[in-house]
């Protein structure tokens, strides 16, 4: 059993990137607005079945359907904000009844793509081929190297993005206090579609990454969505970097706890370690006070 040590953290890795794409997603967007978008699982969802479509029925070469699988994610992003957030939050409506409400776009988008696409599977073809490439006494898939790079590259850009630049320092200013970051003309607005086009493109990237290696379909939106918030939850949700953190802890768990128990109980162990973060730290790992 302790050779497969290597392959479960490979897998762990994997894993615990899509689930931190997906938290930094979430992250960035309530770091802005204060809202916890819910439709960020099925971002990923609408990129992974776009992805499919391109390859499966147009037959476009897989580097440029992903461009236009992430493109048709931040349209749907942008759709979400403009027709749903803004709208709300012009009316005075609480973080939470938005976050809410974001539920219910998740669910219209996973029907349309279960109408459109069916209830089965969908199997979409490795962007770099399918050799296994030797790695620390075991193998990896060019695949899961796209999904961690993934990971490495948006975290990164966001960690410079909101420390290094005025856009980025003004959007987190917004969420602390939006009133005062309207009195000093802060263009909100912009800054809110900044935070949704980052955020579809990371779900995009998680949703269309992992889809060669594990489906995709509509029912993959409410997963993700789940294991990101926890992710964003243990790490920090005011913090995109513990989103990232608390992404790799859950993944790593996850894993090993599939490899040395049961895969069965590896959810029981995720929420029981969201519960215990809270309990202990409500912020978060790496969440302000």
């Amino acid at each position: 059993m302790l050779e497969l040590i290597p392959q479960f953290l490979l897998c762990g890795v994997r894993d615990a990137s899509v689930y931190a794409l997906i938290g930094l997603g979430l992250a960035v967007i309530h770091r802005t607005t204060e809202v916890m978008f819910f439709a960020q699982g099925s971002l990923a969802m609408v990129s992974g079945v776009s992805l499919y479509a391109l390859c499966t029925y147009l037959k476009v070469p897989a580097l440029i359907a992903l461009l236009a699988a992430l493109l048709l994610s931040v349209v749907v992003a942008l759709a979400c904000q403009w027709l749903i957030v803004v709208p709300l939050m012009k009316r005075k409506t609480t973080p939470l009844s938005i976050s809410i409400v974001s539920v219910g776009a998740a669910f219209l988008l996973e029907m349309i793509a279960m109408i459109m696409f069916g209830k089965d599977p969908l199997s979409v073809p490795a962007f770099s081929g399918e050799t296994p490439i030797p790695l620390l006494g075991t193998t990896i898939l060019p695949q899961d190297l796209w999904i961690i790079g993934s990971l490495v590259f948006f975290s990164s850009l966001a960690v410079l993005f909101f420390k290094r630049t005025w856009t980025g320092m003004a959007m987190t200013g917004i969420g602390e206090n939006a009133l005062l970051a309207k009195a000093l003309g802060f263009p909100i607005q912009h800054l809110f579609t900044y935070s949704f086009i980052f955020s579809a493109i990371t779900a995009g990237m998680a949703g269309a990454a992992y889809a060669p290696v594990a489906y995709t379909g509509y029912f993959v939106g409410l997963p993700l969505t789940i294991k990101g918030f926890v992710a964003a939850s243990v790490g920090g949700v005011n913090n995109p970097l513990g989103a990232v953190v608390g992404g790799i802890i859950i993944g790593m768990v996850e894993a090993f706890v599939s490899g040395f128990i049961s895969s069965g109980l590896k959810d029981l162990i995720t929420i029981l370690i969201l519960l215990l973060v809270l309990y202990w730290r409500p912020e978060g790992l790496l969440g302000e006070r």
